[in-house]
Formats: C-alpha cells, sequence, structure tokens
C-alpha cells in the first residue's frame, strides 16, 4: 500500500512541478514574461488549495480508492493537453484544471497511511513516502530540463530491423510524455489498490467511528490551537521551499558559476540547470526523511514534543543553508548548502502529518491535510508572481535579476518558522495532545 501511494504521489509531483524546469523554453516559444511564469504557479495553487476545503473531506467519508484514480486520470488529462498549448491563457487554464484534478489525492493519501501504520512507526513510513517527490523532482528537473533544450535525439530501432529515429524535442514532449506516464500508473492503481480499513476512532467521542459531516469535522480541526499553529509554520515555511524549487533553476540557468576544478566561467543549460537545482536538495531530503522519521517514531515514545523537536531541529539546518544559496556562485558551496537545506525540509516534512494527526480527531485525518494546503497554498499563492514582477524589473532597469537577494531574504522567514515551532512546543501541544502518551495512559506533561 505504501508503494502504491508513493507511485501515485511520484506522478502527481512530476504533473504539478514540471513547469519549474522548462521556463526559458516557454519564454522563448510563447513569449511569456518572468510575470506571467509566477501567475503559472498562481494558477495551481489558488484552485488547489480552495478545492480541499471540501475535497479534503472526501477521504474521511468515501472510497479513497475511487478517490485517487479519477484524480490521476484527471491530472494526466490536463498534463498532456498543455501540451498543444498556443498562448498563456490556454496554458494557465489548463494548469487550473491541473489542480482541480490533484486537490483531493493528498488528503486521501495521507488518511491511508494513517490507517495502515500505528504510531510507533508512522513517521517512518511518512518519511518513505515523501521520498517519491524527491525522485519526481529529480527526474522532472532533468528529463524536463533535457527535453526542453530541444538538442536532436537518437533512438537506436536497429534490433527490430529499423533504421534509427532521430526527433528533436521540446517542452511539449515533456508534458506528452509525462501526461502518459500517468495513464500507465492510474492502471497499476486500478488493478493493485485495495481500500484499507479505518483505524483509531472511537465511538463515543469526537466525530464517532463513522464520522461526521463536513461542517462538523471543519469545526474539529479548526478549533484545535496547536493544529492552527502547525498550519501557520506550514504557510511559512511553504513560502521558503515554494521560492526555492520554483525559481532555483531559472537563477542557476542565468548566473555565471565557479568550481575549484575549473579556470572558466560555468554556463549551465537548462538540463543541467534543472539536474544540480534537485539533485543535491533531493539527496538531502531523502537523508532527512529517513532520519527525522526514526528519530521521531523513537523520541515520540519518550516525549509527547518528540516530533516537534525533530522539526525545529530541520528548520534550524536550514537557515544557514539559505543563507550561502543567496550569496555564492560556488558549486561546491552551492551544492553542499542545498544538501543541508534538503536534510532540513526532510526533518521537518516526516513529521508534518504525524504530528497533526497527535492532536486531530482521527475521523478528521483528510480534512486536517486538506486544509494544511488550503491555508499555505492561499497564503502564498501570491509570492511567485510578485517574485517574477520583481525580477522582471530589475532586468528592465539593471540588466540582471534579483532572485540571490530572495533566496537571502528567506533565512528570515525560516528564523520566524523555527520562532512559532518552539513556541507551539511550549505553550499548546500540552494542552491539546491526544497521542499514545496522553495522560489517560502516563504521567507525561511534555
Amino acid at each position: 500500500m505504501l508503494a502504491l501511494v508513493s507511485l501515485d504521489y511520484f506522478t502527481l509531483y512530476v504533473h504539478r512541478k514540471v513547469i519549474n524546469f522548462i521556463q526559458p523554453a516557454l519564454i522563448e516559444d510563447l513569449g511569456v514574461s518572468d510575470l506571467q511564469i509566477g501567475f503559472l504557479d498562481f494558477a495551481f495553487l489558488v484552485p488547489y488549495c480552495a478545492a480541499q476545503i471540501w475535497v479534503g473531506y472526501l477521504g474521511d467519508r468515501f472510497t479513497r480508492r475511487r478517490v485517487l484514480l479519477i484524480s490521476l486520470v484527471a491530472s494526466s488529462v490536463a498534463l498532456a493537453c498543455m501540451g498543444l498549448a498556443n498562448s498563456f491563457a490556454v496554458l494557465f487554464t489548463l494548469r487550473v484544471l491541473l489542480a482541480l484534478g490533484q486537490s483531493c489525492s493528498v488528503p486521501a493519501i495521507s488518511s491511508t497511511i494513517a490507517d495502515c501504520f500505528t504510531p510507533r512507526t508512522r513517521s517512518r513510513a511518512m518519511g518513505i513516502y515523501l521520498i517519491s517527490y524527491t525522485v519526481a523532482l529529480v527526474l522532472t528537473g532533468w528529463i524536463g530540463g533535457v527535453l526542453a533544450d530541444g538538442e536532436p535525439r537518437r533512438i537506436p530501432l536497429g534490433l527490430i530491423g529499423l533504421e534509427p529515429l532521430v526527433f528533436t524535442p521540446n517542452w511539449r514532449t515533456a508534458m506528452y510524455l509525462f501526461g502518459g506516464l500517468g495513464v500507465f500508473n492510474t492502471l497499476i492503481l486500478l488493478i493493485m489498490f485495495r481500500e484499507p480499513k479505518r483505524t483509531e476512532r472511537e465511538a463515543t467521542v469526537g466525530l464517532g467511528t463513522q464520522g461526521a459531516n463536513l461542517w462538523p469535522t471543519l469545526k474539529a480541526v479548526c478549533r484545535v490551537r496547536t493544529y492552527l499553529m502547525i498550519a501557520l509554520v506550514f504557510t511559512v515555511l511553504g513560502t521558503v521551499w515554494a521560492t526555492i524549487r520554483y525559481w532555483l533553476a531559472r537563477y542557476l540557468y542565468d548566473i555565471d558559476l565557479y568550481a575549484w576544478h575549473h579556470a572558466d566561467v560555468i554556463r549551465f543549460d537548462q538540463g543541467q540547470a534543472g539536474l544540480f537545482a534537485t539533485a543535491w536538495d533531493q539527496i538531502g531530503t531523502v537523508v532527512g526523511l529517513f532520519l527525522g522519521g526514526w528519530l521521531a517514531d523513537w523520541l515520540a515514545r519518550r516525549s509527547i514534543s518528540g516530533r516537534t523537536n525533530v522539526q525545529i531541529f530541520g528548520v534550524l539546518a536550514c537557515i544557514p543553508a539559505l543563507w550561502f544559496i543567496g550569496t555564492s556562485h560556488s558549486l561546491e558551496v552551492l551544492s553542499l548548502s542545498l544538501l543541508i537545506f534538503g536534510i532540513g525540509i526532510g526533518l521537518y516534512q516526516a513529521n508534518l502529518w504525524t504530528a497533526a494527526f497527535e492532536v486531530v480527531d482521527p475521523a478528521a485525518r483528510a480534512t486536517a491535510v486538506g486544509l494544511l494546503n488550503v491555508v499555505s497554498g492561499l497564503l502564498t499563492c501570491w509570492v511567485n508572481p510578485l517574485i517574477g514582477s520583481i525580477n522582471d524589473a530589475a532586468i528592465e532597469h539593471y540588466g540582471q535579476g534579483t532572485l540571490d537577494v530572495v533566496f537571502l531574504s528567506l533565512t528570515l522567514v525560516a528564523g520566524l518558522a523555527m520562532v512559532l515551532l518552539m513556541a507551539n512546543r511550549r505553550f499548546l501541544l500540552p494542552h491539546d495532545y491526544r497521542g499514545p502518551l496522553r495522560p489517560s495512559t502516563t504521567t507525561e506533561t511534555g
């Protein structure tokens, strides 16, 4: 089951992130500006997050197998159609449809994982599951960038008695390829996915074993103060990684880079920029997910703040890494900084859902995850259009962009997230905790 939901998330993440790594090709082919590039991210985030006000609830009340299959088919069709776009308006509209198609998947996936694993192993399961998006980012950054570069490719067909086929790919090829991948993976889920049983619901407490209607479920989640702080921290940090992962490949494509073993300036093409922007970050994220999942499951058996402590360590690691990403053009320093940044994000993300599950009603898990995406997405959707407009203005007036300054400013944002996490651990969590160490089974107070 964990492999199947990971495959689903891998496909969805490929679909939503391929746009990050083909930006120069889009600018050249469709004549779009950096502001419009930023609005393509806006076109995904707003409908994706707004829809989760109600689609997250579907995972708490209805068959998750059907929800996931319909979502993956819709995402695949929308992405493939993006390859036919001939204007910014068409591309924008299809990004909206892509978002609506994907919106109900993640809450249903989170509910599935929570039902298949106990609190003793849940963070590790989440860490393994989230590796799927790190693999998705690396492969999408590399393959999407290579296809967008438009270099002729030779396909050997000698084994079947045919002459080699030479074709010239482009950014549209990436859309068709990844859309087809989604259709193939849908067939795998259709054959193998089986609906798991609901677990940990209490018949006489909270929303009961069957759950409740939408409004009572939303109220049960939103009245938990610890959960609201978790959502606020997720929003603040969402600004950080959304900016880095949307603009870093473009930044590396534009700037001069240096390495100790090269005497000359290094310039990346789109494929190289996409691979470098994802590889070191995602290697670190995999390490952080494994380490964060194992460490949090171990600490959570000893303290109610175990998972939050691991998240604090992760955010603390991100702060100096962001500083060097924004100030250095050295390949070695950037590699190390992205590696540390990825480890920090992995430590935090491995425990996001599990920390929320320890303070909300088990019958509202999918709704809780959906609302996290609602809050984070709607409050951060303005960031990339703003960055795009600033970059356009800087290039027009000064001849160069300002993405390095943007990355540098993210250190302050990450610092704010760490302060909020520490406040949540100290003041709110002891009152809302309902996990295995709650007072009915132990004297633990946090």
